[in-house]
């Protein structure tokens, strides 16, 4: 895939779904604040803060309801056998794509056009301090 259709995607992505703008904002924000001492490690960011942010509005989570945990019963084990059929279940709940632009948000084009750049602009914030997120620690 090339830049241009790379920038082209991230801009559609960014034009079909608003949302999408806070991540960008966060990353904006991180950029601006961080110090060249600070440890900023593109890896941590991605995994920790910006991908949970992008998984339910771009790509192939989109879609789901949002599901809140099961209290479990008094005495119930938190181990216990799950059959195919409930791990299946959940396939049912995906809200059906009824125009072009959502199903194009749910493929892995718009996933790949929206996080590449966004992935680029991460490594390039990484001052190679090590690992985390935050200022390092002198006393070590």
């Amino acid at each position: 895939m090339t830049d241009t259709q790379n920038q082209s995607d991230y801009g559609r992505a960014l034009h079909a779904e608003p949302r999408l703008q806070t991540v960008v904002n966060v990353v904006d924000a991180l950029a601006t604040l961080a110090r060249p001492t600070d440890a900023l490690c593109s890896s941590c960011i991605w995994e920790h803060l910006v991908k949970p942010m992008i998984v339910p509005l771009i790509g192939w989570e989109r879609g789901y309801l949002p599901q809140s945990a099961k209290d479990p019963a008094p005495g119930e084990n938190s181990w216990r056998p799950v059959s195919a059929a409930e791990l299946l279940g959940s396939e049912e709940r995906r809200t059906p794509a009824t125009t072009e632009t959502e199903k194009w948000l749910r493929s892995s084009e718009a996933w790949n056009g929206f996080v590449g750049p966004l992935l680029k602009r991460l490594e390039v914030m990484d001052p190679g301090n090590g690992h985390g997120i935050g200022p390092v620690d002198s006393a070590a």
